[in-house]
């Protein structure tokens, strides 16, 4: 029976699709929409709970940060079977979104170290055409704006994302406007490595994240409308992942 090398999990312990989160407190947020939640053991403080959602069973697996360990739990549910992931968060956006609004991935821009590993073509790496379609209707039937375009990731969030001295501030000014220069709607540091993890393994992903950070000015949303839009992305990402083929 196959286990899961850092998750430890089985394939009987998880469903059959996984919304991929960072915060492992987002775990229990998001457990407590499930029927049925089963909090499995936690290894390497990687965090995980399965349930039932509109009838199909859905785990919900957290990474930390970062491109190397989100692209090691997706590979590792992979292994156990699952065959569709939604990667949800936060994110840093450019026009035309707007703070509070939903961003989802068509492709993205690679700029960190792990896609290299995974790449099956040269180019970036596009997300499920079908889940980025189901994440749409599935924002607009919770009353939510969403938009759908490309993606950055990078590693050194300090040094490419959100500067706090003075080296970061000038290195993230240069990014920014290389981001605005080719249309990219918002910047994180896993999308781009699932996405090319995701061909490779024959799965498919896709990212919906609230944007939270004003990739111009730098400005954070505030802490209300934050809490807000998380509860609306867990019910998104939810409806989305466990659409059936001829819901609309």
């Amino acid at each position: 029976m196959k286990t899961a090398w850092y998750l430890g999990h089985k394939a009987e312990d998880v469903g059959s699709c996984a919304i991929l989160v960072g915060d492992p407190d987002r775990v229990e947020r998001i457990g407590a929409l499930l029927d049925d939640p089963v909090y499995l053991p936690v290894s390497r403080g990687l965090k995980t709970v399965t349930g039932t959602y509109n009838d199909t069973r859905v785990s919900v697996a957290a990474f930390g940060m970062g491109a190397p360990i989100a692209t090691i739990v997706m590979h590792e549910l992979a292994y156990l079977g699952l065959t569709r992931f939604v990667r949800i968060g936060t994110a840093m956006h450019f026009p035309p979104a707007r703070p509070g609004d939903f961003v989802i991935s068509n492709s993205a821009l690679v700029f960190e170290g792990t896609s290299p590993s995974y790449a099956t073509h040269e180019g970036p790496p596009t997300a499920d055409a079908k889940l980025v379609g189901d994440l749409q209707k599935a924002a607009a039937q919770n009353g939510a704006d969403s938009t759908a375009g490309l993606f950055a990731t990078f590693d050194a969030f300090y040094r490419d994302m959100f500067g706090i001295d003075p080296a970061g501030e000038a290195k993230v000014a240069q990014t920014r406007k290389m981001l605005h220069e080719r249309d990219v709607l918002a910047t994180d540091m896993e999308t781009s490595a699932l996405l090319t993890a995701g061909e490779a393994l024959g799965v498919a992903c896709a990212t919906l994240c609230l944007g939270t950070v004003d990739g111009i000015s730098q400005q954070k949303l505030a802490a209300e409308p934050l809490a807000t839009g998380e509860k609306i992305m867990f019910r998104i990402a939810l409806d989305a992942i466990t659409m059936k083929e001829n819901q609309t």
